[in-house]
């Protein structure tokens, strides 16, 4: 017995799986007509169903009451024709009742004796009823059902005179009402069909309502997922929970397609910005090389001619005024080295830390450009940030002035460096002519997007404010200690 309820269960797992798997898997138009025809044709059944028990209860009451009622009327009419003994008259009377009323089958009236003087009976009297026998009843008895070969018959007896003169006894089949009660059902039947047709032809109306701007999104989300983002479904004049899905879904593409659009410049900015670096580095690289052929080869050259002359000197003024020569050439050589180092890497940055790296750079872009720079340095006082976040901040400012020298046309730069808990601030801005962030050339863009990926890198926060004719600003923070560095 376990075992075999075992089974059952599994069975009845499996076939609940399936059946949620086929639900699952169906049209959402062939749910809401599977649901609108399932709820129709269960309402449809169990009205049948009540109205057939109703009525089938209420069947056997009424052809009970029926026959009682049909044998009590009939035994006083029965009296008067047996005072006369018209049993001609009597017979006739009892066929036309049973004619008048389709409910009727037979009637049949017994005399003191118990002998059957009078029926409606063609062909003769059953034997069957015969085989009851003589028997005198009371005035009243309870109406009985008999089975018979036609069918169950309702009998109902009544004592004629009290039961004196003898009985009358009547049988009700109730043909016509179960023939009504048939017209009945087949016209709840019929209903339910036409209610039934009526609903799935509704269904599908209301289907092709609802499913028709889902088949839309879906095939628009579809779109969006092989990369199409031009697609923006027409609005809904309906604003219900499909019209506001729709917009949803529009607003949605519409971010996708923003996002997209800014995720391709930035790949497009991130490969300009490396061929930049790559070519600057392979400038840089032969910038070096130039000036160490061209300068630092040449007097070394001279220096070489310098030491010959010297030591060929005939006396010693001609070996002084070599020697100065020599001199000269060394110090303007080593002044050279000197710049070249500077302008790849100041080792004050190094040595002193970013305020003198910075000071530095503002008397040099002030030496060069002739541009007035305010420097404003606060609470940096006998602290330093880790080398990372100092590469960063000078590589930054060196960026902005460079930047504000070739594109700015300012006169004037205001450089705020601030030491604010555990960030730095940084706000460098001048009076130029000023210029729209979104259509900046591709060289400043890529300046810029160096100095946001640089602070980004470090996850600090970075934005640039300007409009034509108002100047430029820029800020950037970033922490003072980076948790990964990636200046070196």
């Amino acid at each position: 017995m376990p075992v075999d309820l075992i089974s059952v269960g599994t069975f009845f797992r499996k076939a609940v799986h399936k059946g949620r798997s086929f639900l699952v898997s169906v049209s959402l138009k062939l749910k809401i007509l599977g649901l609108a025809l399932a709820l129709i044709l269960l309402f449809g059944a169990v009205t049948i169903y009540k109205v057939q028990a109703a009525l089938s209860e209420n069947f056997d009451a009424f052809l009970r009451e029926e026959s009682r009622f049909v044998a009590t009327e009939l035994s006083y009419q029965t009296h008067d024709y047996l005072l006369i003994n018209d049993m001609y008259g009597l017979t006739q009377m009892l066929r036309n009742a049973v004619q008048n009323r389709p409910d009727l089958r037979y009637v049949f009236v017994r005399n003191g004796a118990g002998q059957v003087v009078a029926h409606t009976f063609e062909g003769g009297f059953p034997a069957d009823l015969l085989e009851k026998g003589p028997g005198l009843v009371p005035q009243r008895s309870e109406p009985k059902l008999l089975p018979t070969n036609e069918g169950s018959i309702w009998e109902a007896t009544a004592g004629i005179s009290n039961g004196n003169e003898g009985e009358v006894v009547v049988g009700v089949k109730g043909d016509s009402l179960r023939r009504q009660i048939g017209a009945i059902t087949d016209s709840l039947v019929r209903t339910t069909l036409l209610v039934a047709i009526f609903g799935v032809l509704l269904s599908l109306g209301l289907t092709w309502i609802i499913t028709r701007p889902v088949t839309r999104l879906l095939e628009a989300t579809r779109a969006v997922r092989r990369g199409d983002y031009s697609v923006i479904l027409a609005p809904m004049e309906s604003q219900d929970e499909l019209g506001k899905l729709m917009e949803g879904f529009n607003a949605m593409v519409c971010s996708l397609a923003s996002a997209d659009k800014a995720r391709l410049e930035k790949e497009q900015l991130q490969r300009d910005f490396l061929h930049r670096v790559m070519a600057g580095q392979e400038g840089e690289r032969k910038r070096i090389a130039r000036e160490l052929h061209d300068q630092t080869g040449q007097a070394l050259a001279s220096v070489m001619v310098d030491l010959r002359m010297l030591e060929n000197a005939k006396n010693e003024s001609e070996a002084r005024q070599s020697i100065s020569r020599l001199r000269k050439a060394i110090t303007e050589e080593m002044e050279a080295i000197h710049n070249l180092a500077v302008a790849l890497r100041p080792s004050v940055l190094d040595d002193l830390g970013l305020v003198p790296a910075v000071e530095m750079l503002v008397r040099s872009f002030i030496n060069r450009h002739g541009i007035s720079v305010e420097l404003t340095i606060i609470g940096f006082a006998e602290k330093r940030p880790d080398a990372c976040t100092e590469t960063c901040v000078y590589r930054i400012v060196q960026e902005a002035l460079s930047n504000v020298a070739r594109h700015a046309g300012a006169t004037e730069v205001n450089v705020l460096l601030e030491w604010r808990g555990e960030k730095i601030r940084g706000v460098i801005e001048d009076n130029g002519i000023g210029f729209a962030p979104d259509l900046v050339d591709a060289k400043t863009k890529l300046g810029v997007l160096g100095m946001r990926e640089r602070v980004q890198l470090l996850q600090g926060t970075f934005r640039i404010e300007s409009s034509p004719g108002e100047g430029a600003m820029l800020v950037f923070e970033m922490p003072v200690k980076a948790g990964v560095c990636h200046e070196r």
